[in-house]
């Protein structure tokens, strides 16, 4: 059985989830939330036992990337399943880089959450395939040599905080320097790696072995 908590803030939605969930033969409903720091007080505080995470990103307060990396560095045994709107490039790599196990659309069918249910609880991988190209795309688009790295060590500092959803002041107050200079170092970023946003500078540095 996999145990399975929900983090959702929209009552009908989460009311309507919980009741597909509890009647699920392999499934067992561990618990709800709704706000990420709730989840995190019942996940990580009271380490409730908990198999698989269904997470919104949209959340009210932290976001369910911030709560997924929070959880995934405490309780790594826990998988998260992404379930939302938003289909934005960067909050779709942001998710993964944070720890997401799968990426499910809430205008799909609930089979195909199902589905993204089991494949997280067997260790396994889920992108929806309704966006499962845009991951690809990002993916193919390396445009520089091999073994050249064109970014400077404070570039690449910039870049791993970048690539873990941080925002620009988050990635100012860490690297201590002011929002103005994040911001320079993110546009010569984007230019040396000839990316047109932050999501595609992190897959290209990624999949070239530069982070």
């Amino acid at each position: 059985m996999i145990r399975v908590f929900l983090v959702e803030d929209h009552g009908l939605m989460r009311t309507a989830l919980k009741k597909t969930l509890e009647k699920t033969p392999d499934i067992t409903f561990a618990g709800e939330a709704e706000s990420a720091e709730e989840a995190l007080r019942i996940l990580v505080d009271r380490k409730a036992p908990v198999d698989v995470v269904i997470m919104d990103i949209g959340l009210p307060g932290e976001s369910g990337i911030t709560a997924t990396r929070v959880l995934r560095q405490a309780r790594p045994e826990i998988r998260v399943v992404m379930y939302t709107v938003h289909r934005v490039e960067a909050e779709i790599f942001s998710s993964f880089s944070a720890g997401a196990d799968g990426y499910c659309l809430k205008d799909t069918t609930v089979d195909s959450l199902l589905l993204a249910i089991r494949a997280a609880g067997m260790g396994s991988v889920y992108l929806d395939p309704a966006i499962a190209h845009l991951a690809l795309n990002r993916i193919r688009v390396l445009d520089y040599p091999a073994n050249d790295n064109p970014l400077s060590p404070r570039e690449t500092e910039i870049l791993k905080l970048l690539s873990k959803g941080l925002s620009n002041r988050e990635i100012g107050d860490i690297a201590g320097i002011s929002l103005s200079t994040v911001k320079a170092h993110i546009q010569s970023i984007l230019e040396k790696l000839s990316a047109s946003t932050r999501a595609d500078a992190a897959v290209k540095a990624i999949k070239k072995g530069l982070i």
